[in-house]
């Protein structure tokens, strides 16, 4: 386990660094694909395959956020995809898909995080 302020390796299980004194975090470990930053609640997506996120995206507006694990945001997009389709002529539907397509790839490759 290597300390994050002074990079030293310590021995797994060790809950203060060797050289510097510093605390060691020991993570959890995390079964859903869904890691949480240690120092706010933010939560991102982890071990999806962003290429998979992005053609299941575009196959239906929203199914690459419910692959990542982003079930809530994956339903607000094909429920507003689906409400808007028919008042805009289905005009809606090319930015949502694009707005689904571009979110899922980059929550999967874990530069955006989950909603809460």
């Amino acid at each position: 386990m290597k300390c994050s302020n002074c990079q030293t390796e310590n021995q797994k299980g060790s809950k203060f660094c060797i050289n510097c004194g510093e605390s060691l975090k020991i993570a959890a470990p995390i079964d859903d694909g869904i890691r949480q930053s240690p120092s706010s609640n933010k939560r991102y997506a982890q071990g999806k395959n962003p290429t998979l996120a992005a053609i299941l995206s575009f196959l239906i507006i929203g199914l690459g956020q419910v692959y990542n694990g982003d079930f809530l945001k994956g339903i607000v997009m094909f429920i507003i995809a689906v409400v808007l389709f028919v008042p805009t002529a289905g005009l809606s539907s090319f930015p949502m898909l694009f707005w689904s397509v571009i979110d899922a790839y980059q929550v999967a490759k874990g530069n955006q995080r989950l909603w809460k």
